[in-house]
């Protein structure tokens, strides 16, 4: 066990939690991003996929005899 100083155990703990805080911060920021990118772009393509496929789907089939 090292032997420091009660300040500077204070000092790394603030220290440490102040980086914690800004590398979730970042991550927070990449995270809101992508799902605004899905939310902008994937939401109207998958609706668009939809109403083609639902126009271009052929009815119920009967069979002939």
């Amino acid at each position: 066990m090292k032997n420091r100083s009660n300040f500077l155990n204070i000092l790394l703990i603030f220290v440490g939690l102040v980086l914690a805080s800004i590398l979730l911060q970042v991550l927070l920021s990449l995270a809101t991003g992508i799902l605004g990118l899905i939310f902008k772009f994937g939401i109207p393509l998958l609706i668009i996929g939809g109403v083609i496929y639902w126009l271009t789907s052929k009815g119920p089939r009967r069979y002939k005899r």
